[in-house]
């Protein structure tokens, strides 16, 4: 599967052109893949743009932010799950906006010695995993 294709927070995801290089993400490739990434859930607003790195790590980085779009009192929270394809795999909350329009930058890599295989992307509003948009990647 495409990593770079596959990959949204629930809606797009666009592989950025890199000339000599196949922007689809190949673990270990002396290319690194790139994806941006935007979110469709009411309410809220966020842009991931990142690379799939040749040491096979994950970057998010500018532009990427997420944004409280509602006046609804509950935050906003940018989570990422990634793994091994042997089934290891962990998730964690990223970032948060709290309050309307409120916008938060995104910087994340994963974490240093964890070799990662696969990566995705949602976003939550308020506390938990109990409204969220699909994973996807």
């Amino acid at each position: 599967m495409s990593m770079a294709a596959a990959l949204t927070l629930g809606a797009v995801a666009v592989p950025t052109a890199q000339a000599g290089c196949d922007p689809v993400y190949d673990p270990g490739s002396a290319c690194p893949g790139k994806f941006v990434a935007y979110t469709d859930l009411p309410g809220t607003e966020a842009t991931a743009v990142g690379r799939f790195d040749t040491k096979y790590t994950v970057e998010l980085g500018y532009p990427s932010y997420v944004k409280d779009t509602a006046d609804d009192g509950l935050d906003v929270h940018l989570w990422v799950l990634y793994g091994k394809w042997n089934g290891a795999k962990q998730t964690e909350p990223i970032a948060v906006a709290s309050g309307l329009n409120a916008k938060t930058e995104v910087v994340w890599e994963s974490p240093a010695g964890v070799f990662v295989d696969w990566f995705q992307v949602r976003v939550c509003l308020g506390p938990g995993e109990d409204n969220c948009s699909r994973w996807v990647g």
